[in-house]
C-alpha cells in the first residue's frame, strides 16, 4: 500500500511539473471585459479584447494549428514596413518574433522545430511594393499563415487600397491556402489607415487585429504612456513589441478556443482594379542580361533591401539597359538618394513594338536614404510584349543611377 501511494504521489508531481496536467495547445479561458479595472492586468485584459477587431473566418488558421500540433511543417510569414521589420530592436524583442515564439511553443510539436519564421518587413514601404514583391518575399516561403501590416505606411489613395487588396488576394489564392491576418498600427498622433483596411478585411471575412485600438484604450485610460510603447513617433520599444505580441497571442488563443468554421472563405469579387496582382520581380537573380542589353550598367545595387539590381556608375557612358517581357502592367523600382551625384532615370517604354511612353524619375531626393520607390511605366488592360530601355538624361549622363528591380503583372 505504501509503495502504491509513493507511485501515485510521483505521478501527481510529474503531472504538476507539466503545467498542472494541461496538454500543450489546450484551449485558453475566455477573457471577459472588466468594467472597473483596478490593476495593470485588468487593463491589459481589456486592451486585448479591444484589439481583436474581427475573428473572421478561421478555417485556414485552425488547419495550420492542427498541422503544427501534428508535427507537420508550418510557415509563418510577416509582411509589412519598419514596424514589422523591427530592426531597431533585438530579434527576440520584435513583435513578429515574439508572436512566432508563442505559436511555436503553444502549438508546435515537441520543441516546435516544425514551425518556421520568415520576416519580410521592409522599412519605408507600403502595400503597393508589398504586392509587387509578394511572389518573392511571401509566396516563395510556401506560407501557412501570413500577417500583413501596412496601416501607417499607406495613405488613402485608390492605388494604396488596390495594392493592399492585391496582396490579400495573391495570398488567399496561393496553392498553400494560407490564413491571412491583418494587423493595424498607429502613430503617436493617431495616424492610421486602418478604417479603410477594416472595410477590405470585412469584405474578405479576414481575421483582423488592431493593436492601434488596443494601445489607444491603454493611453485613454492612463494605463500606459506613449513613451513606454515607442521611442519615437511610431516604432515600438521592446515593451511595445511585447504588447503587440500579447494581442496576437490572445487572438491565437481565441482561435484555438472556439470551434472551427465549417467552410473556407468564399472569394468575393474584387473591390479595386487589381493593377498590382500576380506580379513578378526582375532582378539579377531572376533575369539575365547579355552584354548588349546590359549597356553601361553593372550587376548589383545598394538600394534599401534590393541588392540584386543594376547600377550605372558616375561616368559619361550612357548605353541603355534593356528589359523584355510579356505582361500587362509594368513598373520600375529605384532608390531615392540624398546624394547630389544621383541623376534622372529615363525609361522608354515600348509595347508590341510601339513607343507608348517615356517616363522620367529623379533619383536625387532631399533627405532620401536609398529607400525603394515605385515608378509606373505602363498600365495596359490587354498587355503584350514589353521592351524597356533605361538610361540617364542626355543632358546629364555623368551621374549615378540604380535600377533595383523591374516588375510586371500577368
Amino acid at each position: 500500500m505504501k509503495k502504491l501511494l509513493c507511485i501515485l504521489l510521483a505521478a501527481l508531481m510529474l503531472c504538476i511539473s507539466f503545467a498542472g496536467c494541461e496538454s500543450k495547445g489546450e484551449s485558453a479561458v475566455e477573457l471577459k471585459f472588466i468594467d472597473n479595472p483596478q490593476t495593470d492586468a485588468d487593463y491589459m485584459n481589456n486592451a486585448k479584447i479591444k484589439s481583436l477587431t474581427q475573428l473572421g473566418n478561421t478555417y485556414r488558421l485552425k488547419k495550420a494549428i492542427e498541422k503544427a500540433k501534428n508535427g507537420e511543417d508550418v510557415n509563418i510569414v510577416y509582411l509589412g514596413g519598419s514596424i514589422t521589420e523591427g530592426d531597431i530592436l533585438q530579434l527576440e524583442e520584435r513583435y513578429a518574433k515574439r508572436s512566432y515564439n508563442y505559436f511555436k511553443d503553444t502549438f508546435g510539436k515537441g520543441d516546435g522545430e516544425n514551425v518556421h519564421y520568415f520576416n519580410s518587413g521592409y522599412r519605408g514601404t507600403g502595400s503597393i511594393l508589398g504586392a509587387l514583391r509578394c511572389e518573392d518575399d511571401v509566396l516563395s516561403y510556401e506560407p501557412d499563415i501570413v500577417f500583413i501590416e501596412y496601416a501607417v505606411n499607406d495613405g488613402g489613395d485608390e492605388s494604396d487600397k488596390d495594392g493592399f487588396e492585391c496582396v490579400i488576394r495573391d495570398c488567399l489564392e496561393y496553392k498553400t491556402q494560407p490564413a491571412v491576418v491583418l494587423l493595424f498600427a498607429r502613430m503617436e498622433n493617431g495616424g492610421t489607415s486602418q478604417d479603410w483596411k477594416k472595410e477590405i478585411g470585412r469584405h474578405y471575412d479576414l481575421p483582423m487585429i488592431s493593436y492601434a485600438d488596443g494601445i489607444t484604450y491603454l493611453f485613454d485610460t492612463g494605463a500606459m504612456k506613449w513613451q513606454e510603447f515607442s521611442g519615437d513617433y511610431t516604432h515600438p520599444t521592446a515593451y511595445g513589441g511585447e504588447v503587440i505580441a500579447s494581442f496576437i497571442n490572445y487572438f491565437y488563443d481565441e482561435v484555438n478556443r472556439l470551434p472551427a468554421p465549417e467552410a473556407d472563405i468564399t472569394m468575393p469579387e474584387k473591390l479595386f482594379s487589381g493593377l498590382y496582382a500576380n506580379a513578378h520581380l526582375l532582378t539579377k537573380n531572376s533575369y539575365e542580361l547579355t552584354d548588349e542589353t546590359k549597356g553601361s550598367w553593372k550587376k548589383g545595387s545598394s538600394g534599401d533591401h534590393f541588392p540584386n539590381g543594376w547600377t550605372k556608375q558616375f561616368d559619361e557612358a550612357n548605353e541603355p539597359i534593356v528589359f523584355e517581357f510579356t505582361g500587362k502592367n509594368a513598373y520600375v523600382i529605384y532608390p531615392s538618394s540624398d546624394s547630389a551625384t544621383f541623376g534622372v532615370l529615363v525609361c522608354k517604354v515600348y509595347l508590341n513594338g510601339e513607343l507608348v511612353a517615356t517616363k522620367e524619375f529623379d533619383e536625387h531626393v532631399q533627405g532620401g536614404w536609398m529607400y525603394s520607390t515605385i515608378g509606373t511605366l505602363k498600365q495596359s488592360p490587354k498587355g503584350g510584349d514589353y521592351r524597356i530601355e533605361i538610361t540617364a538624361k542626355e543632358n546629364n549622363p555623368k551621374c549615378d543611377l540604380q535600377v533595383l528591380a523591374v516588375a510586371y503583372t500577368d
